[in-house]
């Protein structure tokens, strides 16, 4: 019986025939095979088994899950020359994730991560991440998950991951899986200017991802400071670009719980998310909705565009200013790829 599961389950059938694979090679064929089913798992939703991790087509044998990628973009877009413009790299905007169904009746504490892993390491860039003691309420179906990421721009030529592994925190010690699973992108399924939405059925729930292609892209890392207001700030701050400017990207709401509120110094304001991605050509939208310190709302609109580093202006009793620095999205070499007795390991 072992054998005959071995056969079925393992990709290296040379291991139990005759093969010119030294003993070193088999052992870490095995080791592959154990690391792939210990992450493999049956979907008590949907009653399909497969991995909960990213696995794809190399031996996973030594492969950290949980390592957080190093990945830095670069060089800055005035440092680019026009001559490599068309070596930009595609890019993904994580529009939202939204918890669209729920078997467990509201309201709900969700903990854990959402992970996404692209093809320039397939590491963590983390999405969401609470833990137990800081998990976010959710009071009715359709709202969406507090993100604090990417750190960086997605590279999306190639296929992307994105690893779902959330729970709800019970009454007592035991808590349950909520959403469990990988989700894969596939670059040229996308639509341009559409935004994708992928369901991740699976547990005690249906989990939307909903993304954006975005074609040579550049990475806009945005700071925002507030001058001559109150030591708190109340509003909100969306992002979108000139291509998709109906669907935006919350990158602050002082209403969620566990959001910074206080400014730091110089008036900076913590973003929850400071990264997006803009396509070679396209404006950045920034929309402020904002309180000042005599409680009016105040709203207004950025349109940002290549390059522009600095934006000012008064807005009711404060004085804001957004900084802006744009690197270009170019792929990097996979350094950790080797390549053992036929087998590709990361």
């Amino acid at each position: 019986m072992m054998e005959q599961r071995f056969l079925e389950e393992c990709p290296y059938k040379d291991l139990i025939v005759k093969s010119s694979w030294s003993w070193r090679d088999k052992v870490l064929a095995v080791l592959n095979v154990v690391r792939r089913w210990e992450i493999t798992e049956v979907n008590p939703k949907t009653g399909w088994c497969g991995p909960t991790r990213f696995c794809e087509c190399y031996n996973m044998a030594f492969f950290d899950f949980d390592k957080e990628s190093n990945i830095v973009h670069g060089p800055l877009f005035h440092d680019i020359p026009r001559s490599n413009y068309l070596g930009l790299d595609d890019s993904v905007n994580v529009i939202s994730i939204n918890v669209a169904q729920s078997d467990v009746r509201y309201p709900i504490s969700i903990y854990g991560t959402v992970v996404a892993r692209d093809a320039n390491d397939y590491r963590c860039v983390y999405l969401f991440r609470r833990g137990r003691d800081d998990p976010q309420l959710i009071t009715r179906k359709n709202r969406t998950l507090a993100l604090t990421g990417p750190y960086r721009a997605l590279g999306g030529t190639d296929f992307m991951y994105f690893e779902f592994h959330l729970k709800i925190k019970g009454d007592g010690a035991v808590d349950e899986d909520f959403s469990k699973g990988l989700v894969e992108r596939a670059a040229y399924r996308d639509a341009l200017g559409i935004p994708s939405t992928f369901t991740q059925e699976s547990y005690l729930s249906t989990v939307e991802l909903m993304c954006m292609h975005v074609p040579l892209a550049l990475e806009a890392s945005i700071g925002v400071n507030f001058w001559n207001g109150k030591s708190t700030f109340t509003g909100k701050v969306f992002a979108s670009t000139s291509r998709s400017c109906t669907t935006k990207m919350v990158l602050y709401d002082s209403q969620v719980a566990g959001t910074k509120t206080e400014f730091g110094s110089g008036g900076s304001v913590s973003l929850s998310r400071h990264i997006v991605a803009v396509s070679l050509g396209e404006d950045l939208l920034l929309y402020f909705y904002v309180r000042d310190s005599c409680n009016k709302s105040r709203r207004i609109k950025f349109v940002i565009g290549n390059g522009v580093e600095e934006r000012a202006c008064n807005i009711g009793s404060y004085q804001l200013e957004v900084k802006i620095k744009w690197k270009g999205v170019f792929s990097q070499q996979r350094a950790a790829l080797k390549h053992i007795g036929g087998q590709v390991f990361w």
